[in-house]
């Protein structure tokens, strides 16, 4: 898995197919999928939100841990835990570590197995299906009594809540925007200090930097477009949709397969919109273009000029030429009706099969304190879900960084609803790419996606029973 963009969901969908049984065919958009609802899971506490009495006995906690790179794992070895350890005697903490491709099995055998998950690291698009499964703990007693609640961005905390009880607390952000070349600006006669701001300017900017050979193939894209698969495809459209005053589902919240709203109006316009960047005005290859350079990115090496990326786009430069970090450029989210673009935390969550409720909390604290949270995310640039880390944090004192934060500060970040469900991304991916190849009109690409994934939906609230 690309290092710097682990934390997208472009790569969790990538390992989610292993587990496509689950809810009769539907898996998570984030990641991997629930445990199948055709094996009971371990039975659910009757009432899944009052915080247990301290055990007298030493306690053991069971952190179901995701790989990171070698700094992040050394501070949460030789740090975090051994803090936490030492605050509060009589409880220790047992890693199981994992990945994203395994995360859906190790939990599926944990509620079969009711070996106890006492917290786990994982993406909010997990939240829901697992939440409708009882399988997730509500947060609400705990947080009733936590002040530092308020320090959290409210949207990024609101994600995780299922039927209005909050299931999960965020340890980090996926923020996106439009990174470009100041020195591809420079010389094709635009401002670098002057990024495009809405779909006119993207165009105007993109058609004066894109590069062909005398083939006419694209050696370097005005704006970097990658739809080589049907999740990436989706992201691409789904950046144009909300701009335009939209999403897949609306009420964001709904579970109602009457609610799928993005074949209407303003999801025909964004697609077009991206039909016409392609293949009227030529500005990037549907499958983007490839870096030949080893670990560096397109843009980094200078084969794209504008892109939407993440903060790891400023981990990816700083390790690999850090000599030229003046060139990367970090602009805002584009706007036709809105100014929004993906922002989306993943999350700590408690099992419900924990027997030792309120220890585990102790351990949610300590993970998303200001301390712990700043060690964890600053070997890689990551972007914090808490204001005072944003503002505190030595390694968010980096103005590129301030720029990515820029956005939830302004509440310009969105995300895909809770019920928007793999395979429900990839259906809508398959006909999004259908489209730009010409395979199917615009109009009726999304209305056969939307027929499918109403489908899907109903499938899903079938299969949990989501409200």
């Amino acid at each position: 898995m690309n290092r710097e963009a682990k934390l997208s969901r472009r790569q969790f969908l990538k390992v989610s197919v292993g587990l496509g049984t689950a809810l009769g065919g539907v898996a998570l958009a984030g990641c991997a999928a629930p445990p199948p609802a055709t094996q009971a899971p371990a039975a659910a506490p009757a009432e899944t939100t009052a915080p247990a009495q301290p055990a007298a006995a030493p306690v053991e906690l069971r952190f179901i841990l995701l790989s990171h790179i070698d700094p992040v794992l050394d501070y949460f070895n030789k740090t975090a835990i051994p803090k936490f350890q030492e605050a509060n005697p009589g409880l220790t903490v047992k890693v199981d570590m994992s990945d994203w491709e395994h995360l859906g099995e190790k939990m599926l055998t944990s509620f079969a197995g009711n070996l106890p998950i006492d917290m786990v690291e994982t993406g909010s698009d997990w939240v829901g299906p697992y939440a409708a499964r009882k399988q997730f703990l509500s947060l609400d007693d705990f947080v009733a009594n936590y002040a530092e609640i308020s320090d959290f961005y409210p949207r990024m905390v609101d994600i995780s809540r299922y039927n209005s009880k909050l299931m999960a607390l965020p340890y980090v952000l996926d923020i996106r925007t439009m990174c470009y070349r100041k020195d591809q600006f420079k010389d094709a006669g635009l401002d670098p200090e002057k990024p495009p701001q809405n779909w006119d300017d993207l165009v105007a900017y993109a058609t004066k930097l894109v590069q062909t050979d005398d083939q006419g193939n694209i050696t370097r894209a005005g704006y970097m477009i990658n739809a080589a698969g049907p999740n990436n495809a989706f992201f691409e459209w789904w950046y144009f949709l909300v701009q335009n005053g939209s999403n897949v589902v609306v009420p964001w919240g709904s579970w109602d397969s009457k609610d799928v709203v993005f074949n209407g109006d303003a999801g025909v316009e964004a697609l077009q919109f991206l039909y016409d960047l392609v293949n009227k005005y030529k500005i990037s290859p549907i499958a983007g273009m490839s870096a030949k350079t080893p670990d560096m990115s397109a843009l980094g090496e200078g084969i794209a000029a504008m892109t939407v990326q993440g903060s790891w786009e400023v981990g990816n430069w700083k390790r690999n030429q850090p000599d030229k970090l003046s060139l990367l450029g970090i602009g805002v989210p584009l706007e036709k009706l809105k100014r929004l673009t993906y922002c989306c935390p993943n999350v700590y969550a408690i099992g419900s099969n924990t027997k030792t409720p309120a220890q585990a909390w102790l351990l949610m604290k300590h993970m998303v304190s200001e301390e712990t949270m700043t060690g964890m995310l600053s070997p890689e640039n990551s972007s914090p879900p808490r204001a005072s880390v944003a503002k505190n944090a030595a390694y968010m004192q980096d103005p590129m960084l301030v720029l990515f934060q820029t956005i939830p500060d302004k509440g310009w970040g969105d995300t895909t609803p809770q019920a928007t469900e793999f395979p429900t991304l990839d259906i809508i991916g398959n006909y999004i790419q259908g489209a730009l190849r010409d395979e199917v009109g615009v109009k009726e690409a999304l209305d056969k996606a939307a027929d499918e994934v109403k489908k899907k939906i109903d499938e899903l609230k079938q299969a949990t029973g989501a409200a």
